[in-house]
């Protein structure tokens, strides 16, 4: 469906209001808590992401959030709520109500950021334009009132019709408050296929040394919440954040690929996208068919050894043993960002087998058994098919992949895990 059309029926659902929440349980929920606001005399409007996804056309907003000018004691009166570590401090606390929990906050504004990472304090105001004033991008700083009308202060229903994300108000600031936002327009950008407006991106390319600044946890989850949406998206992720400067402080590693060129004739695809490593790994990621992150991450990092095992034989590149230089990279990568044990596994796994993945059909039985039968397995063939599919129909209609995957399930299938463990041992 045309974007356009997404955007026409937003506003007929908006003007049909209550046919709409009647249709949304979590969404009729939210708009009963408004109502029992509004009847003691408070504001309240649903705000955030929910906001800009209904304008976008999804009838199924999730995680819907609240903001309001109500006491939080007023709130504990009125409905059951808890508190989620010391958010009450801040203004926030959790309504259940409806079968649904909502995170409801007071208007406010954020105090000085010290550290790029979050405010020192929030003062509690009377406006819901203050509220929406400290957030980061005009499409987030929308809301809805319960009679469905739209309070949109910054333009964000132009920036969507326009396709362009913009931090509200100054970009410098809006970045120098929260560094992660720069990752989060990227993620945007790709995930909705937007521009990213001109004065933003100056900005975001000027601070982007500030990243290295934040926990790496922060940026892992960033990370991992963008290789959760699909392979393409991925990509386009990636590429944004090469553009904004940011990915030579995340992934040098893949950055480096950019400078390492492939042999032609095995890689087709990536003849006049600069011929690169690089350029191969984008186009295996728009190949990949799963929103699983571990998976994504596993397809954009299985040939980073070729950054270092570069040689050549009659004027072509070749890249040796970057299978087992890929797993060296990926564990201190990994380590670098945080990542858990289980994840770490999995990661290398996949680049440290996805060239005996291309062999297993000249491989012994016994050889098959001990890749096919490891928790990981899903992950190598997620590898190996867009590595693969990437290098276009010449390659793909060979039907290789589907060779590979079906000799290794019957292997797996003909040994079962006790006979597998005695070959391999």
């Amino acid at each position: 469906m045309r974007f356009t059309r997404y955007l026409i029926e937003a506003k007929e659902q908006l003007k049909d209001w209550q046919s709409y929440i009647r249709r949304n349980k979590e969404l009729k929920a939210a708009v009963d808590v408004l109502r029992k606001i509004n009847k003691k005399k408070y504001k309240a409007y649903i705000v955030g992401g929910s906001v800009r996804d209904i304008v976008l056309g999804n009838l199924k907003p999730h995680d819907v959030d609240i903001a309001t000018n109500m006491p939080m004691d007023e709130l504990g009166r009125m409905f059951k709520t808890y508190n989620i570590g010391q958010s009450k401090d801040f203004g926030i606390v959790v309504v259940k109500h409806g079968g649904s929990d909502f995170e409801v906050a007071q208007f406010r504004q954020d105090g000085t950021y010290a550290d790029g990472r979050r405010p020192e304090s929030v003062q509690i105001t009377g406006k819901f334009k203050d509220d929406v004033e400290r957030r980061d991008f005009t499409i987030n700083a929308m809301g809805i009132n319960a009679n469905g009308e739209i309070v949109d202060y910054f333009d964000g229903k132009r920036d969507i019709k326009n396709k362009v994300l913009r931090t509200v108000g100054d970009p410098f600031k809006r970045f120098g408050e929260d560094y992660l936002r720069m990752m989060r327009l990227a993620r945007f950008a790709a995930k909705l296929d937007f521009e990213v407006d001109k004065d933003t991106e100056k900005a975001a390319q000027k601070l982007a040394h500030n990243i290295t600044g934040l926990p790496p946890e922060r940026i892992k989850d960033e990370l991992i919440k963008s290789a959760s949406q699909s392979g393409d998206k991925f990509a386009k992720y990636i590429e944004i954040l090469d553009k904004l400067k940011l990915l030579k402080h995340i992934l040098p590693e893949i950055v480096n690929l950019k400078w390492y060129r492939e042999n032609l004739q095995h890689h087709p695809e990536t003849r006049g996208k600069g011929g690169t490593v690089f350029s191969h790994v984008m186009a295996a990621l728009k190949k990949s068919d799963t929103a699983d992150p571990i998976k994504n991450l596993a397809i954009l990092l299985h040939d980073v050894g070729k950054g270092v095992t570069l040689s050549h034989d009659k004027g072509l590149p070749k890249y040796l043993g970057h299978a087992k230089k890929s797993v060296d990279l990926v564990d201190a990568l990994a380590t670098r960002l945080r990542m858990s044990n289980k994840e770490k596994e999995a990661l290398l796994f996949a680049v440290g087998n996805h060239m005996k993945f291309h062999n297993i059909l000249d491989m012994k039985p016994s050889k098959i058994a001990k890749i096919v039968s490891d928790d990981n397995w899903d992950v190598l063939v997620a590898v190996g098919k867009a590595d693969e599919y990437a290098r276009g129909h010449m390659f793909a209609h060979k039907g290789e992949f589907e060779k590979i995957v079906d000799k290794a399930i019957k292997v797996k299938e003909k040994f079962g895990a006790k006979q597998v463990n005695k070959q391999i041992k």
